[in-house]
């Protein structure tokens, strides 16, 4: 075959490629030559073969070092997670990683639906815009405190604890605001 007809055309036979050549002559362009000459729509945004496609298999695994396929699908089978016929989509993982049940996609709506409940902004096949949450306001951990206290003791050892906890809270907790 010819070097200008695109291999998804060459794979679909004789035919495909004398229908794609003629669709070129009379003005076609090539994508939409190609996309009639072997009978396949465009790829459509939001939908499930768009996000699926070439990942459905397991093939996805095939494009990554042996050694990472094999971590990644060993510790979503420790966390018991059935890999049969999804994609880890790192994107959308928690700091669990591969072990996050919530990453392991099959579908448009499994990403529409982790992103809305995450409050994750996501662009591309699926969208979703994130919107703004106020951050939670918590006091300083234990530890934390006893960390900080430990510290500020060797800056500040005349101060007395009272006031070391004020000057720790004040430089280090999250900060209310005033309505």
């Amino acid at each position: 075959m010819t070097s200008e007809v695109p291999c998804s055309v060459e794979l679909a036979g004789a035919n495909a490629v004398r229908h794609y050549l003629k669709m070129i002559r009379d003005g076609q362009t090539p994508r939409f030559a190609e996309m009639c000459a072997t009978q396949t729509p465009p790829g459509v945004r939001g939908t499930d073969r768009a996000v699926m496609q070439h990942r459905l298999n397991g093939e996805w695994l095939d494009a990554m070092p042996p050694d990472q396929a094999k971590r990644i699908l060993s510790e979503a089978k420790a966390a018991g997670i059935s890999t049969e016929g999804k994609y880890y989509q790192s994107g959308l993982a928690d700091k669990r990683g591969p072990a996050d049940p919530m990453a392991w996609i099959d579908s448009a709506s499994d990403i529409k639906r982790v992103a809305q409940l995450r409050n994750l902004h996501v662009t591309g096949i699926v969208e979703h815009t994130a919107h703004e949450v106020e951050p939670q306001r918590k006091a300083l951990s234990d530890s934390a405190m006893r960390t900080l206290m430990r510290k500020y003791r060797k800056l500040h050892p005349k101060k007395k604890e009272g006031e070391l906890r004020e000057m720790i809270v004040s430089k280090h907790a999250i900060k209310r605001k005033v309505k």
